[in-house]
């Protein structure tokens, strides 16, 4: 075969080869842009001798990455079809005396708001142990309390457990509110990594929390063994709970260093904000690729709190 007979076959297949090409290089990639509207569960506190007042959207500010962003509307939680579903979790390294505190649970779960689903788990080896599924009868999910083991092997990370229920949480839709009941004390990675800071399984449910919008609140219950008698430890722990609670839009309880005499105080504020959520919808800034993007909510109406968590996801579409 000749040189040029070669030349002009392979000229002819590099021709069409472009040519087939030319479509494809000319077909730009679908836009992907943020979401349009996001959502956010927000909840409105008063100081005690203050009415709860009724706030409208124009009493609103939300800010994204500190740039002050539209309300598109502020409706309250309880005006939704949807029902609250409630899981609380108790640590199982705590000491079994916490079953002292059952009691005041247990009338904690009678007030709830009409409709709410309750569910009781026990964190267990940095995974959960459901004694109760999701349930309307509030007398059975008290009556599926039992005494937690008590032992500081038995917890595991309290945060990995927290992290793994928020993952496996059913999506329908429902209002959803987590209580935990732990000393916070984390020690799986070792003791400097139990730092709020430092200690990634928290970040983790932090991230889920804020993704997934689940207010987190935390009461601190004192575990058993050597770990308790460290000051170091017990101040990690509280401030890992305090973490998870604020920047989830929750509220953590303490009472020094020990498992509060009663637990009923901190649970009507809890059943008190549970009465006061809306849904922020607002327009989040775009331009920016999908992440968390930090958020902070306020108002000017006075002796008024706004708790929301600290950032948001934003997700793409297109």
């Amino acid at each position: 075969m000749r040189w040029s007979s070669v030349f002009r076959k392979w000229v002819g297949f590099f021709t069409l080869g472009f040519l087939v090409a030319l479509p494809a290089m000319g077909t730009e990639a679908p836009t992907v842009v943020r979401k349009e509207i996001a959502q956010v569960t927000v909840t409105v506190r008063t100081h005690a001798a203050a009415p709860f007042p009724g706030l409208s959207p124009e009493d609103i500010r939300v800010y994204e990455n500190n740039r002050s962003r539209p309300v598109v509307s502020w409706v309250a939680a309880d005006a939704n079809s949807k029902p609250l579903d409630l899981s609380v979790v108790v640590d199982d390294s705590v000491k079994a005396t916490l079953s002292l505190q059952y009691h005041d649970l247990g009338n904690f779960l009678q007030d709830l708001p009409r409709g709410t689903r309750v569910r009781v788990a026990f964190a267990h080896f940095g995974g959960n142990q459901v004694v109760q599924g999701f349930t309307s009868d509030y007398r059975q999910a008290a009556a599926a309390l039992r005494l937690p083991v008590g032992a500081t092997e038995a917890g595991g990370s309290i945060f990995q457990s927290v992290s793994d229920l928020l993952a496996k949480w059913p999506q329908d839709g429902n209002r959803r509110v987590l209580l935990v009941i732990s000393d916070g004390i984390d020690i799986n990675q070792g003791f400097i990594e139990s730092q709020p800071d430092l200690n990634t399984e928290l970040q983790r449910a932090i991230d889920l929390a804020q993704k997934t919008e689940v207010p987190v609140y935390t009461i601190f219950a004192r575990g058993p063994g050597a770990l308790e008698q460290n000051l170091f430890l017990l101040n990690n722990g509280q401030s890992c709970l305090l973490r998870l609670a604020t920047e989830s839009g929750g509220q953590a309880f303490f009472q020094g260093t020990y498992t509060p005499l009663a637990f009923a105080p901190y649970l009507a504020q809890i059943s008190n904000d549970l009465r006061h959520e809306y849904f922020l919808t607002f327009k989040p800034l775009q331009g920016l690729t999908a992440g968390y993007q930090n958020m902070r909510v306020s108002t000017e109406i006075p002796r008024v709190r706004l708790a929301a968590p600290a950032r948001i996801f934003v997700p793409t579409v297109g």
